[in-house]
C-alpha cells in the first residue's frame, strides 16, 4: 500500500513540508499560560489577552478573506504569516501587559489573512487537479501537523528548560519563517483580477455580503457553522486556561507541560485514521454527531480524577473523539461552498469561532478564580448541548 497517492506529491510537497517541518519549532502555545503566569498576571488579565486575538480576527476575518478570494489565496496567506513572525518577535522583546495585549491583538489580524485562505488555497487547487486527493490532504496534513506538533512538545520542554519560558517565541517566529519559504514554491488554481482599490473595496463588500447570505440560507451550513459556535464555545471551557491550572493543582509539573503538548498531538496524529473505520456505513452528519457527544461528554468524568494522570486520561480520551472526525467534516464542509466563495464563507466560520472565544474567554478566566478549573471544565457539556442539536436539525437536500 503506497503512503502517497499518484501526483500527490507532486502537487502538494510544499504544503506537507511546511506542516512538517515549521509546526515541530511552533510550541509557543503549549507554554505561554505558563509564560504570562511567571509575569504575575492573574488568570482574568491572560484570558482577556487571549481573548483579543479571536476578537481581532472577528474585526478583520470576512474582510481579509474577500482579499484573498479577489487578489489570491497565495499572496493573502504568505502576506498573513510574514505579520504573524513579526508580532512574535515583538512578543520576546516584551513584558509589559499592555504592549502584549496590543501584540496579542495584532497577531489575530495578522492571522484573517490565512485563516479560511489556506484551506480554500488548497482546496480549490486539489479540486481542479485531481478531487481524488481532498481526502488524502485533510488526512495527510491533520497527520502530519500533528507528529510535528507532538515532536515540538518535545523540543520545546528541552529549549525551555535550557533557556527560559521566554525562548518560545523566537521559535514561534523561526516557524513562521519556514512556512513563509515553503509555501512561495506552492502552486494556485486562481486568476487574479486587475481591478482598481476603489473597485476593489467595492467588490469586497459585496463578496462578504455574498457569502454570508449564502451561507445563512444553506440547509447545511447554517446549522454546521451555528453547532460549530456552540462547540467551540465549549472547547473554550475545556482548552489550556483551565487545564493548565487544573493539572498544576493537582501537582503536574510545570516543566512536563511539553511532554503533555506532544502527547496531545499524538493522539490527534492518529485519530484522523480511524475515521473512515469508525464512520463505517454511516452518513457524515451522524458520525460527526456520535463522535462530538463522546468527546465532549467524557470530560463530565474530570469529577472523579484526584490525580493527575487520570486527568490526562480523560483529556487525551476526549481529543481522540473530537478529531477523529476531522477529515469526515471537513469534507463534508467543503461539499456545499462554490469556488468563488470557498474563502469568504472559510472566514464567516472562523469569525463565527472568534466570536464564541471572545464571549467565553474572560467568562472562564473569571470562573476559574471562583469555582476551580474542575468545574468549569465540566461546564463544557452543558455549553456543547445547543451545538449537537444544531447537528441533528441539518437536512440534506437529496
Amino acid at each position: 500500500m503506497k503512503l502517497f497517492k499518484e501526483n500527490e506529491l507532486k502537487l502538494l510537497w510544499p504544503f506537507y513540508l511546511d506542516y512538517l517541518v515549521s509546526y515541530i519549532l511552533y510550541f509557543a502555545p503549549a507554554f505561554w499560560i505558563v509564560f504570562f503566569r511567571d509575569l504575575g498576571f492573574s488568570m482574568f488579565q491572560i484570558s482577556v489577552v487571549i481573548a483579543a486575538l479571536p476578537l481581532s480576527m472577528l474585526l478583520f476575518e470576512i474582510p481579509t478573506g474577500a482579499v484573498a478570494d479577489l487578489f489570491g489565496r497565495k499572496f493573502s496567506v504568505i502576506l498573513g504569516m510574514v505579520l504573524e513572525g513579526l508580532c512574535f518577535l515583538g512578543l520576546f522583546f516584551s513584558t509589559n501587559y499592555y504592549a502584549i495585549l496590543v501584540l496579542f491583538a495584532f497577531l489575530g489580524f495578522s492571522s484573517s489573512f490565512s485563516s479560511g485562505s489556506k484551506e480554500a488555497w488548497v482546496v480549490d487547487l486539489v479540486k481542479k487537479r485531481d478531487k481524488k486527493l481532498l481526502h488524502e490532504y485533510f488526512v495527510k496534513s491533520g497527520f502530519l501537523t500533528s507528529i510535528a506538533l507532538c515532536l515540538s512538545g518535545i523540543v520545546g520542554a528541552f529549549f525551555v528548560k535550557s533557556f527560559g519560558v521566554s525562548v518560545i517565541w523566537l521559535f514561534a517566529f523561526a516557524s513562521l519563517a519556514v512556512t513563509v519559504i515553503t509555501l512561495s514554491f506552492g502552486e494556485e488554481e486562481y486568476k487574479r483580477r486587475n481591478i482598481r482599490i476603489r473597485d476593489s473595496v467595492r467588490e469586497i463588500k459585496k463578496q462578504s455580503a455574498t457569502s454570508i447570505n449564502y451561507a445563512r440560507k444553506h440547509p447545511v451550513l447554517f446549522y454546521l457553522i451555528v453547532g460549530g459556535f456552540f462547540i467551540a464555545l465549549a472547547g473554550a471551557f475545556s482548552e489550556s486556561l483551565t487545564w493548565v491550572p487544573f493539572l498544576q493543582s493537582l501537582d503536574f509539573p510545570d516543566y512536563a507541560f511539553g511532554y503533555l503538548w506532544s502527547a496531545m498531538f499524538a493522539v490527534s496524529a492518529v485519530a484522523p485514521f480511524f475515521a473512515k473505520k469508525l464512520k463505517g456505513k454511516s452518513r457524515e452528519r451522524g458520525f460527526i454527531i456520535k463522535m462530538t457527544l463522546i468527546g465532549i461528554l467524557s470530560l463530565l468524568f474530570v469529577y472523579f480524577t484526584n490525580s493527575w494522570y487520570l486527568a490526562l486520561f480523560v483529556m487525551l480520551f476526549s481529543i481522540f473523539f473530537l478529531t477523529v472526525q476531522t477529515p469526515i467534516s471537513r469534507s463534508y464542509f467543503h461539499r456545499f461552498i462554490p469556488s468563488k466563495l470557498r474563502s469568504t464563507i472559510g472566514s464567516v466560520e472562523s469569525m463565527i469561532l472568534s466570536i464564541a472565544a471572545i464571549l467565553a474567554l474572560p467568562l472562564v478566566g473569571y470562573l476559574i478564580d471562583t469555582i476551580g478549573a474542575r468545574y468549569v471544565i465540566m461546564l463544557s457539556a452543558i455549553v456543547a448541548i445547543p451545538g449537537i442539536i444544531a447537528y441533528i436539525l441539518i437536512r440534506e437536500k437529496k
